[in-house]
């Protein structure tokens, strides 16, 4: 098995690491935006912070169920299919020109992302080597971390020289990219197992599983809500001008980063 996933193992896992950061770059710097996105449409930040919130239901509602509904398909071609959905969105998202088509977009793209990311860490875990895959898993899983030591900082930016729909042109380009290496370094793999929704739910009688996922919700809705208001915090309440912005950000990422990997 190892053998047979040898070859291009550091660009593959590079690619995948991408994926993440794609990913990453999509869900977080958004929220480093959202005071030029409630200029835009002429509407308060708490409007616009609903955004965030409706993504994050989405996003952990439809995950397990599009996982589970498509567990029979081939796994190859649903992950290039979910990124071609991932880059009309996005591109959607950069277009929109109300308020009602940025919702659209944004929930057409928390349905896809989860499970994006979920195959591409089943794919990651596959193509390893028993002995390298806690870290190519640990670097996968940096790859949101990066985003928002990059992403983050970098959509913030072009928001304020240029526009925010150019931070989302941004993840447009890079997901063709992305897109082209799938194609190229995706192994074809068959689904061993599939399973119902019902199966799934079953899950959550195991304590275990509710503690990881208690766990999970408790940190990021702390990383969220910091994420989406740390610039009116920074900017308005503490005075800090945007460049000590990125600059805190920046640091916030690298922490994040050291985090994963230890």
């Amino acid at each position: 098995m190892e053998a047979k996933y040898a070859k291009n193992f550091k660009l593959r896992t590079v690619t995948f690491i991408l994926v993440a950061f794609m990913l990453g770059c999509n869900e977080f710097m958004v929220v480093g935006i959202l005071s030029d996105i409630a200029k835009s449409y002429q509407v308060s930040l708490s409007s616009i912070g609903i955004l965030v919130t409706a993504f994050a239901l989405v996003y952990a509602i439809s995950t397990p169920i599009l996982t589970t509904l498509t567990s029979h398909w081939d796994r190859r071609k649903l992950l290039l299919v979910l990124i071609g959905v991932f880059f009309i969105s996005n591109t959607a998202t950069a277009l929109a020109p109300t308020l009602a088509w940025l919702f659209a977009a944004r929930i057409l793209t928390a349905i896809v992302a989860g499970t994006i990311i979920t195959l591409v860490n089943l794919f990651a875990s596959i193509t390893a080597p028993l002995d390298k895959r806690p870290m190519v898993m640990a670097w996968v899983g940096a790859g949101f971390s990066i985003a928002s030591v990059i992403g983050v900082p970098i959509g913030s930016a072009i928001a304020t020289l240029i526009s925010w729909h150019a931070s989302f042109w941004l993840v447009s380009f890079l997901t063709i990219i992305v897109f082209g290496l799938l194609v190229w370094l995706t192994p074809d793999e068959k689904p061993e197992v599939t399973g119902s929704v019902v199966e799934q739910l079953k899950l959550f009688r195991d304590p275990k599983i509710l503690l990881g996922i208690g766990i999970t919700v408790a940190v990021l809705s702390v990383q969220y809500t910091f994420y989406t208001y740390v610039r009116s915090l920074i900017t308005t309440v503490l005075g800090f001008d945007l460049t000590t912005l990125n600059w805190l950000l920046l640091v916030l990422g690298l922490m994040s980063i050291l985090g994963n990997q230890l």
